[in-house]
């Protein structure tokens, strides 16, 4: 496929497509945001895919605009539509497809090491406190951290990831202004050049498997 028509969900306007938007424009695709808690959602036949990026919001607390978002993930799921949830995205995925979600003991928070299964590791950007937890073979699951055992998982023509893959540099630094001392990434992140190469290789790949 080529040319693609993606929607952006996103759900805090600090939390932007970040180096999903140099992909897009590197493949000549068009990417469309939405805000979900404007109830600005997209019409499914009117794209080609979706990325449903994080947020500051839990799925338990389930408000009326979420709860529109969650029904129209799941009719994308039916159609078999190309999606990557992306953190809070990610758990919206998850529970449209049965997963509980359990806090965690311990935040992931910062740079932290994920391991995928196929033996890479990779640093990667996070911030969550909740995690999806599947307990059937409905979706598989591709990548572990030390702290939390289900960070990727795959489903038919969907993925979710915990982490954020799409934060570059410019992105946490709009996450720093935005949130101030709650952010966990310093100024020091600057040391993570060689992450943020990997990275940038690690989601192109991804997302050309997905959308191409």
């Amino acid at each position: 496929m080529s040319n693609l028509t993606i929607a952006i969900i996103q759900h805090h306007p600090a939390e932007g497509a970040g180096r999903i938007a140099d992909w897009a424009s590197i493949e000549g695709h068009t990417l469309v945001h939405f805000m979900a808690p404007n109830n600005c959602l997209p019409r499914l036949d009117e794209i080609d895919g979706l990325i449903i990026l994080g947020g500051p919001m839990d799925v338990v607390d389930s408000p009326c605009w979420m709860q529109a978002e969650l029904a129209l993930i799941n009719q994308a799921v039916q159609r078999n539509m190309p999606i990557l949830g992306i953190c809070l995205g990610a758990q919206l995925l998850a529970s449209t497809l049965g997963a509980s979600l359990s806090p965690l003991k311990k935040p992931e928070l910062g740079w932290q090491r994920v391991l995928f299964d196929n033996n890479q590791l990779l640093q990667v950007p996070q911030w969550h406190y909740q995690g999806f937890n599947f307990t059937d073979a409905v979706v598989t699951i591709t990548a572990s951290s030390s702290l939390w055992p289900q960070q990727m998982f795959h489903h038919q023509r969907q993925v979710g990831v915990q982490f954020h893959p799409e934060w570059d540099t410019a992105q946490i630094v709009q996450l720093q202004l935005a949130f101030g001392d709650d952010c966990p990434f310093n100024n020091n992140d600057g040391q993570m050049l060689s992450a943020q190469l990997q990275l940038d290789t690690w989601l192109n790949n991804l997302l050309n498997r997905m959308f191409t």
